[in-house]
Protein backbone atom coordinates (compact mmCIF):
# COMPACT_ATOMS: atom_id res chain seq x y z
CA UNK A 1 0.00 0.00 0.00
CA UNK A 2 3.11 2.34 0.59
CA UNK A 3 4.24 1.57 -2.40
CA UNK A 4 1.06 2.25 -4.26
CA UNK A 5 0.84 6.17 -2.44
CA UNK A 6 4.38 7.03 -3.10
CA UNK A 7 4.01 5.85 -7.07
CA UNK A 8 0.47 7.83 -7.36
CA UNK A 9 2.51 10.87 -5.51
CA UNK A 10 5.53 10.80 -8.20
CA UNK A 11 3.32 10.39 -11.03
CA UNK A 12 1.34 13.66 -9.51
CA UNK A 13 4.28 15.73 -9.36
CA UNK A 14 6.30 14.59 -12.38
CA UNK A 15 6.74 17.80 -15.44
CA UNK A 16 5.56 17.58 -18.60
CA UNK A 17 7.73 17.09 -21.40
CA UNK A 18 6.86 18.60 -24.70
CA UNK A 19 8.47 16.44 -27.60
CA UNK A 20 8.58 18.27 -31.03
CA UNK A 21 9.38 15.25 -33.07
CA UNK A 22 9.28 16.13 -37.16
CA UNK A 23 8.17 12.37 -37.53
CA UNK A 24 5.60 9.98 -37.00
CA UNK A 25 7.59 6.36 -37.11
CA UNK A 26 11.38 5.56 -36.20
CA UNK A 27 12.79 5.57 -39.85
CA UNK A 28 16.06 7.62 -40.36
CA UNK A 29 18.75 7.99 -37.04
CA UNK A 30 17.09 10.97 -35.10
CA UNK A 31 13.85 9.39 -35.34
CA UNK A 32 15.01 6.02 -34.61
CA UNK A 33 17.21 7.90 -31.27
CA UNK A 34 14.15 9.57 -30.02
CA UNK A 35 11.44 7.00 -30.16
CA UNK A 36 14.36 4.79 -28.32
CA UNK A 37 14.53 6.98 -25.67
CA UNK A 38 10.67 6.99 -25.42
CA UNK A 39 10.34 3.67 -25.26
CA UNK A 40 12.54 3.56 -22.47
CA UNK A 41 11.84 6.62 -20.61
CA UNK A 42 11.43 6.10 -16.60
CA UNK A 43 7.34 7.76 -17.02
CA UNK A 44 7.59 7.82 -12.65
CA UNK A 45 10.30 11.12 -13.65
CA UNK A 46 8.80 12.75 -16.56
CA UNK A 47 5.22 12.57 -18.53
CA UNK A 48 6.23 12.93 -22.21
CA UNK A 49 3.31 14.59 -24.55
CA UNK A 50 4.68 13.85 -28.09
CA UNK A 51 3.36 16.11 -31.47
CA UNK A 52 3.62 13.62 -34.25
CA UNK A 53 4.03 15.58 -37.89
CA UNK A 54 1.29 12.90 -38.80
CA UNK A 55 -0.37 9.50 -38.48
CA UNK A 56 2.26 7.00 -37.98
CA UNK A 57 2.96 3.28 -36.58
CA UNK A 58 4.88 4.65 -33.53
CA UNK A 59 1.55 6.93 -32.12
CA UNK A 60 0.25 3.53 -31.10
CA UNK A 61 3.18 2.22 -29.78
CA UNK A 62 3.54 4.75 -27.61
CA UNK A 63 0.22 5.61 -26.49
CA UNK A 64 0.28 1.70 -25.55
CA UNK A 65 3.28 3.12 -23.22
CA UNK A 66 0.73 5.20 -21.95
CA UNK A 67 2.24 8.36 -23.41
CA UNK A 68 0.45 10.82 -24.87
CA UNK A 69 0.88 11.53 -28.56
CA UNK A 70 -0.89 14.43 -31.01
CA UNK A 71 -1.08 14.29 -34.66
CA UNK A 72 0.34 18.03 -34.81
CA UNK A 73 1.80 18.28 -38.45
CA UNK A 74 5.19 19.88 -38.86
CA UNK A 75 6.73 22.79 -36.99
CA UNK A 76 5.44 25.90 -39.02
CA UNK A 77 8.03 28.26 -40.37
CA UNK A 78 7.43 31.88 -40.59
CA UNK A 79 6.95 31.45 -44.38
CA UNK A 80 3.38 32.81 -44.51
CA UNK A 81 2.60 35.84 -42.13
CA UNK A 82 -1.46 34.85 -41.31
CA UNK A 83 -0.46 30.90 -41.18
CA UNK A 84 2.69 31.11 -38.87
CA UNK A 85 0.66 34.06 -36.27
CA UNK A 86 -2.47 31.15 -36.45
CA UNK A 87 0.55 28.32 -35.24
CA UNK A 88 2.20 30.92 -33.01
CA UNK A 89 -1.64 31.42 -30.77
CA UNK A 90 -2.49 27.34 -31.47
CA UNK A 91 1.00 26.66 -29.73
CA UNK A 92 0.10 29.04 -27.21
CA UNK A 93 -3.15 27.08 -26.14
CA UNK A 94 -1.49 24.18 -26.06
CA UNK A 95 1.41 24.88 -24.02
CA UNK A 96 -0.39 26.66 -21.38
CA UNK A 97 -3.20 23.85 -21.09
CA UNK A 98 -1.00 21.11 -20.59
CA UNK A 99 1.24 22.73 -18.59
CA UNK A 100 4.02 22.10 -20.14
CA UNK A 101 7.58 22.39 -18.44
CA UNK A 102 10.13 22.12 -21.26
CA UNK A 103 9.87 21.56 -24.83
CA UNK A 104 12.19 19.52 -26.62
CA UNK A 105 12.70 19.58 -30.45
CA UNK A 106 14.41 16.82 -31.98
CA UNK A 107 15.82 18.51 -35.16
CA UNK A 108 17.43 21.64 -36.33
CA UNK A 109 15.53 24.67 -36.87
CA UNK A 110 15.37 28.36 -37.82
CA UNK A 111 12.25 30.04 -36.41
CA UNK A 112 9.44 27.77 -35.52
CA UNK A 113 5.75 29.16 -34.23
CA UNK A 114 6.27 26.48 -31.54
CA UNK A 115 8.77 27.31 -30.33
CA UNK A 116 8.47 31.10 -30.23
CA UNK A 117 5.55 30.32 -28.11
CA UNK A 118 7.64 28.12 -25.54
CA UNK A 119 10.09 31.32 -25.42
CA UNK A 120 6.89 33.83 -24.97
CA UNK A 121 5.97 32.02 -21.97
CA UNK A 122 9.82 31.45 -20.40
CA UNK A 123 9.40 27.56 -20.86
CA UNK A 124 13.00 26.09 -21.52
CA UNK A 125 13.54 24.85 -25.21
CA UNK A 126 16.63 22.34 -25.87
CA UNK A 127 17.03 21.21 -29.18
CA UNK A 128 18.35 18.21 -30.17
CA UNK A 129 21.66 18.37 -32.39
CA UNK A 130 22.02 14.61 -34.22
CA UNK A 131 24.83 16.75 -36.37
CA UNK A 132 27.06 19.61 -36.90
CA UNK A 133 25.08 22.45 -36.77
CA UNK A 134 25.75 25.87 -38.94
CA UNK A 135 22.69 27.12 -38.20
CA UNK A 136 23.34 30.79 -36.51
CA UNK A 137 20.60 33.38 -37.55
CA UNK A 138 18.15 31.45 -35.69
CA UNK A 139 15.80 31.08 -31.78
CA UNK A 140 19.22 28.38 -31.44
CA UNK A 141 20.40 30.99 -29.78
CA UNK A 142 17.70 31.42 -27.41
CA UNK A 143 17.60 27.77 -26.14
CA UNK A 144 18.75 26.84 -22.84
CA UNK A 145 21.01 23.69 -24.21
CA UNK A 146 21.81 21.75 -27.07
CA UNK A 147 21.86 17.86 -26.74
CA UNK A 148 24.31 16.55 -28.70
CA UNK A 149 25.02 13.21 -29.80
CA UNK A 150 28.96 13.42 -29.59
CA UNK A 151 31.73 15.34 -28.54
CA UNK A 152 32.59 15.74 -32.11
CA UNK A 153 29.00 17.55 -32.36
CA UNK A 154 29.18 19.51 -29.59
CA UNK A 155 32.22 20.68 -30.27
CA UNK A 156 31.90 21.72 -33.69
CA UNK A 157 28.38 23.32 -33.37
CA UNK A 158 27.04 26.80 -33.32
CA UNK A 159 26.35 28.91 -31.65
CA UNK A 160 29.19 28.59 -29.57
CA UNK A 161 27.27 30.49 -26.60
CA UNK A 162 24.62 27.93 -26.81
CA UNK A 163 25.33 25.88 -23.88
CA UNK A 164 25.79 21.87 -24.72
CA UNK A 165 25.52 18.72 -23.36
CA UNK A 166 26.78 15.35 -24.42
CA UNK A 167 24.25 12.35 -24.28
CA UNK A 168 25.21 9.37 -26.58
CA UNK A 169 22.37 7.24 -28.62
CA UNK A 170 20.78 4.70 -26.94
CA UNK A 171 19.85 1.18 -28.79
CA UNK A 172 17.07 -0.89 -27.09
CA UNK A 173 19.18 -4.43 -27.17
CA UNK A 174 15.74 -6.61 -27.41
CA UNK A 175 14.92 -5.23 -31.36
CA UNK A 176 18.02 -6.03 -32.28
CA UNK A 177 17.96 -9.83 -30.45
CA UNK A 178 14.91 -10.59 -32.56
CA UNK A 179 16.06 -10.20 -36.17
CA UNK A 180 16.38 -13.13 -38.64
CA UNK A 181 18.75 -14.40 -40.45
CA UNK A 182 18.48 -13.70 -44.31
CA UNK A 183 20.76 -15.23 -46.35
CA UNK A 184 18.36 -17.75 -48.01
CA UNK A 185 15.91 -15.32 -49.07
CA UNK A 186 19.15 -13.15 -50.47
CA UNK A 187 20.28 -16.16 -52.22
CA UNK A 188 23.54 -16.31 -50.14
CA UNK A 189 25.27 -19.86 -50.18
CA UNK A 190 25.81 -22.10 -46.94
CA UNK A 191 29.14 -21.15 -45.56
CA UNK A 192 29.37 -17.89 -46.83
CA UNK A 193 30.94 -14.82 -45.12
CA UNK A 194 28.54 -11.89 -45.83
CA UNK A 195 29.62 -8.04 -45.30
CA UNK A 196 27.48 -5.56 -44.66
CA UNK A 197 26.97 -2.10 -45.66
CA UNK A 198 23.32 0.02 -44.36
CA UNK A 199 22.87 3.37 -45.09
CA UNK A 200 21.69 6.01 -47.65
CA UNK A 201 22.63 5.50 -51.10
CA UNK A 202 25.01 8.62 -51.33
CA UNK A 203 28.52 9.22 -52.36
CA UNK A 204 29.34 10.88 -48.51
CA UNK A 205 28.26 7.54 -46.94
CA UNK A 206 31.04 5.81 -48.97
CA UNK A 207 29.58 3.41 -50.69
CA UNK A 208 31.31 3.56 -53.91
CA UNK A 209 34.47 2.67 -51.72
CA UNK A 210 32.91 -0.57 -50.49
CA UNK A 211 32.18 -1.29 -54.14
CA UNK A 212 35.90 -0.92 -54.81
CA UNK A 213 36.98 -2.80 -51.64
CA UNK A 214 34.56 -5.99 -52.23
CA UNK A 215 36.55 -5.98 -56.29
CA UNK A 216 39.63 -5.52 -54.32
CA UNK A 217 38.94 -8.73 -52.03
CA UNK A 218 39.69 -12.14 -54.44
CA UNK A 219 37.50 -14.36 -51.68
CA UNK A 220 34.81 -16.02 -53.56
CA UNK A 221 33.20 -17.52 -50.56
CA UNK A 222 32.55 -13.58 -49.65
CA UNK A 223 29.30 -11.82 -50.39
CA UNK A 224 28.89 -8.19 -50.19
CA UNK A 225 25.61 -6.77 -49.19
CA UNK A 226 23.95 -3.12 -49.75
CA UNK A 227 20.76 -1.94 -47.92
CA UNK A 228 19.54 1.12 -48.49
CA UNK A 229 17.37 3.54 -49.98
CA UNK A 230 18.25 4.52 -53.44
CA UNK A 231 17.26 7.89 -54.71
CA UNK A 232 16.69 10.31 -57.02
CA UNK A 233 20.02 12.05 -57.74
CA UNK A 234 18.26 14.78 -59.83
CA UNK A 235 16.51 15.88 -56.28
CA UNK A 236 19.28 14.16 -53.55
CA UNK A 237 22.82 15.12 -55.12
CA UNK A 238 25.24 12.46 -54.67
CA UNK A 239 22.61 9.54 -54.51
CA UNK A 240 22.98 6.87 -56.66
CA UNK A 241 20.41 4.95 -58.64
CA UNK A 242 20.46 0.34 -58.63
CA UNK A 243 22.11 1.12 -62.31
CA UNK A 244 24.75 3.19 -60.97
CA UNK A 245 25.68 0.43 -58.36
CA UNK A 246 25.41 -2.62 -60.57
CA UNK A 247 27.62 -0.27 -63.33
CA UNK A 248 30.35 0.10 -60.73
CA UNK A 249 30.08 -3.76 -59.28
CA UNK A 250 31.09 -4.45 -63.04
CA UNK A 251 29.22 -8.11 -62.95
CA UNK A 252 31.01 -9.22 -59.92
CA UNK A 253 27.94 -11.66 -58.83
CA UNK A 254 29.26 -10.91 -54.93
CA UNK A 255 28.52 -7.55 -55.17
CA UNK A 256 24.56 -7.11 -54.45
CA UNK A 257 21.69 -4.74 -53.93
CA UNK A 258 19.02 -5.78 -51.40
CA UNK A 259 17.07 -2.54 -51.22
CA UNK A 260 15.50 -0.80 -48.57
CA UNK A 261 15.25 -2.99 -45.13
CA UNK A 262 12.76 -1.34 -43.16
CA UNK A 263 13.35 -3.70 -40.13
CA UNK A 264 17.28 -2.86 -39.99
CA UNK A 265 18.14 -5.57 -37.65
CA UNK A 266 17.52 -8.56 -39.68
CA UNK A 267 20.85 -7.14 -42.13
CA UNK A 268 22.72 -7.09 -39.11
CA UNK A 269 22.08 -10.93 -38.01
CA UNK A 270 22.47 -11.74 -41.81
CA UNK A 271 25.83 -10.03 -41.90
CA UNK A 272 29.22 -11.34 -40.26
CA UNK A 273 31.00 -8.40 -41.00
CA UNK A 274 29.49 -4.59 -40.97
CA UNK A 275 31.43 -1.64 -43.04
CA UNK A 276 30.54 1.91 -42.29
CA UNK A 277 32.87 3.55 -45.18
CA UNK A 278 31.51 7.55 -44.90
CA UNK A 279 33.76 10.09 -46.47
CA UNK A 280 31.65 12.77 -44.39
CA UNK A 281 32.53 13.63 -40.81
CA UNK A 282 29.66 11.26 -39.17
CA UNK A 283 28.14 12.70 -36.21
CA UNK A 284 28.55 9.45 -34.38
CA UNK A 285 27.43 7.09 -36.47
CA UNK A 286 24.05 5.09 -35.26
CA UNK A 287 24.98 1.99 -37.30
CA UNK A 288 27.88 1.42 -35.33
CA UNK A 289 25.92 0.94 -32.21
CA UNK A 290 23.47 -1.49 -33.94
CA UNK A 291 26.31 -3.46 -34.92
CA UNK A 292 27.75 -3.85 -31.56
CA UNK A 293 24.44 -4.55 -30.24
CA UNK A 294 24.21 -7.76 -32.56
CA UNK A 295 27.89 -8.77 -31.66
CA UNK A 296 29.42 -7.71 -35.40
CA UNK A 297 32.78 -5.97 -35.98
CA UNK A 298 33.11 -3.04 -37.53
CA UNK A 299 35.14 -1.20 -39.90
CA UNK A 300 34.76 1.98 -40.54
CA UNK A 301 36.29 5.67 -41.32
CA UNK A 302 38.01 7.70 -38.86
CA UNK A 303 36.03 10.81 -39.14
CA UNK A 304 33.36 12.85 -36.84
CA UNK A 305 32.27 11.33 -33.70
CA UNK A 306 33.34 7.71 -34.90
CA UNK A 307 36.12 6.78 -33.13
CA UNK A 308 33.95 7.78 -29.80
CA UNK A 309 32.33 4.53 -30.27
CA UNK A 310 34.81 2.45 -32.50
CA UNK A 311 38.48 2.03 -30.37
CA UNK A 312 40.36 0.23 -33.26
CA UNK A 313 41.07 -3.07 -32.34
CA UNK A 314 39.49 -3.45 -30.02
CA UNK A 315 35.43 -3.90 -31.48
CA UNK A 316 36.53 -2.99 -34.98
CA UNK A 317 39.14 -1.09 -37.17
CA UNK A 318 39.14 2.21 -38.09
CA UNK A 319 41.00 3.13 -41.85
CA UNK A 320 40.84 6.65 -42.93
CA UNK A 321 38.45 8.14 -45.58
CA UNK A 322 39.16 6.87 -49.00
CA UNK A 323 41.50 4.46 -48.62
CA UNK A 324 40.32 1.89 -50.13
CA UNK A 325 42.90 -0.37 -49.70
CA UNK A 326 43.04 -0.38 -46.13
CA UNK A 327 39.64 -1.08 -45.75
CA UNK A 328 39.80 -3.88 -48.40
CA UNK A 329 43.10 -5.02 -46.03
CA UNK A 330 41.08 -5.26 -42.71
CA UNK A 331 38.07 -6.57 -44.00
CA UNK A 332 40.09 -9.54 -45.69
CA UNK A 333 41.88 -9.87 -41.98
CA UNK A 334 38.52 -10.48 -40.67
CA UNK A 335 36.75 -12.77 -43.42
CA UNK A 336 39.81 -14.78 -42.67
CA UNK A 337 39.76 -14.84 -39.42
CA UNK A 338 36.20 -16.24 -37.14
CA UNK A 339 38.03 -16.24 -33.77
CA UNK A 340 38.58 -12.56 -34.30
CA UNK A 341 35.17 -11.75 -35.77
CA UNK A 342 33.90 -13.19 -32.76
CA UNK A 343 36.45 -11.51 -29.98
CA UNK A 344 35.32 -7.33 -31.97
CA UNK A 345 31.48 -8.46 -32.16
CA UNK A 346 31.85 -9.50 -28.18
CA UNK A 347 33.77 -6.63 -27.31
CA UNK A 348 31.22 -4.46 -29.14
CA UNK A 349 28.83 -5.90 -27.52
CA UNK A 350 29.59 -5.49 -23.96
CA UNK A 351 30.58 -1.97 -24.37
CA UNK A 352 26.93 -1.11 -26.21
CA UNK A 353 25.35 -3.04 -22.82
CA UNK A 354 27.52 -1.04 -20.53
CA UNK A 355 27.48 2.60 -22.25
CA UNK A 356 24.35 2.57 -24.92
CA UNK A 357 21.48 0.94 -23.72
CA UNK A 358 19.62 2.90 -19.98
CA UNK A 359 22.60 5.44 -19.47
CA UNK A 360 22.04 7.44 -22.33
CA UNK A 361 18.37 7.70 -21.12
CA UNK A 362 18.76 8.13 -17.43
CA UNK A 363 21.40 10.99 -18.44
CA UNK A 364 18.52 12.37 -21.10
CA UNK A 365 16.12 11.91 -18.08
CA UNK A 366 18.08 14.00 -15.72
CA UNK A 367 18.93 16.52 -18.53
CA UNK A 368 15.40 17.09 -18.77
CA UNK A 369 14.44 17.58 -15.00
CA UNK A 370 17.02 19.92 -14.54
CA UNK A 371 15.48 22.49 -16.60
CA UNK A 372 12.00 21.45 -16.29
CA UNK A 373 12.41 22.56 -12.50
CA UNK A 374 14.51 25.64 -12.44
Amino acid sequence: MTFKIELKTRLKTRPRICFLTGSAADWGGASRVLYTTLRTIDLTRVEPLVLLSGEGPIKAELEARGICCLVWGSATEPENKVTYVKALFRALRLLRRERIAALHVNHRFWRPAEVLAALLLRIPVLVHFHVVNQQEGSFMGRCRSAICVSRYVAENSVPKTLPKEVVYNPVQLARFETGKDLRAEWGVPPGAVVVAFLGQIRDIKGVQDFILMAKHIPEIHARFIIAGECRDPAAFPGSYTPEDLAQMAGGDARIRYVGYVKEVENVYHTADIVVVPSRWQEPLGLINLEAGACRKPLVATRVGGIPEVVEDGVNGFLVEPGDVGELAARVAQLIADPALRARLGEAGRNQVEQNFTTHPVHEFETLLLSFANC
